[in-house]
């Protein structure tokens, strides 16, 4: 075990207090980290941000890495990320919904590093990401984790309308599929060799895609999506409303003047080029 204050010279800031509360860059502190565990998140933020348009963070922030409890987190080989912050760009991981482009991108690359991977739809984790090396770096169907990324880029990043449910069932292998032979990815997915080339590719087409500027129709999107996540007391109050603006003559028509601004296919193909 060693006491670490960065990783790759990128400050460790701690942002889970009344003065430095969540969302904000925190202040920079000490976190206890196991040797090994330490080499492989070194790896991994190193592909990341390699990889990352926006390069190398000024900060990142961890709800904590060693922390007397059991699992992971009580042996030092468990990693929280609450949030990055470049010069003039952040993500904080509770904000998924309007930044799931590049959310994506740096979660396809942590993937590759870590077999553990618990994000934004993972009961609990709404607000970070959890990263361990527990169990090895593969993709099995029957994990939820595994099956919620897969489902989260089939439909944020490649534009398939799969229920995100954690459950691999024959709507999202059907998919799986489609994608993988737009990717010239070979199948199954449970291949290692297989899904680590999918994730490679999905990082990289996220990244491209988090650069492009931000259409109406995605904000559009991104309302529908909080909308749905409302409790249902609240939720259909805000449909009606929402329907009520969408069914309106004028603001129908304002909508279908619009389009993505983005070409996926041209985006793929500039990845699978490179």
């Amino acid at each position: 075990m060693k006491a670490i204050n960065s990783i790759n010279n990128i400050p460790l800031h701690y942002a889970r207090l009344v003065n430095h509360p969540y969302g904000t860059r925190g202040e920079q502190r000490q976190f206890s980290i196991d040797s090994n565990f330490l080499k492989v998140l070194e790896s991994a933020f190193d592909e990341v941000f390699t990889n990352c348009p926006l390069g190398v963070p000024e900060v990142v922030t961890t709800a904590g890495i060693f922390v007397n409890k059991p699992g992971q987190h009580g042996h030092g080989t468990a990693f929280d990320l609450d949030a990055v912050f470049w010069k003039d760009h952040t993500l904080v991981s509770k904000n998924f919904i309007h930044q799931k482009e590049l959310y994506l991108g740096i979660e396809s690359f942590l993937r590759k590093h870590f077999g553990i991977v618990l994000n934004y739809y993972y009961r609990g984790h709404e607000d970070h990401w959890h990263v361990d090396t527990s169990v090895p770096v593969d993709y099995h169907e029957a994990s939820k984790s595994e099956t919620l990324y897969l489902q989260m880029v089939l439909k944020y990043i490649y534009g398939k309308p799969v229920i995100i449910d954690g459950l691999s069932g024959p709507q999202t292998r059907s998919y799986t599929h489609d994608v993988f032979h737009r990717l010239n990815i070979s199948t199954p997915i449970t291949t290692k060799d297989n899904y680590l080339k999918f994730l490679d590719i999905t990082g990289k087409v996220a990244y491209k895609l988090s650069e492009e500027k931000t259409t109406p129709l995605q904000l559009l999107e991104n309302l529908e999506t909080v909308v749905n996540q409302l409790p249902s007391a609240n939720k259909h109050v805000v449909i009606g409303a929402l329907n009520t603006f969408m069914d309106n003559v004028d603001t129908a028509a304002w909508l279908n003047e619009m389009t993505h601004n983005h070409d996926l296919d041209a985006v793929i193909d500039a990845v699978l080029a490179s």
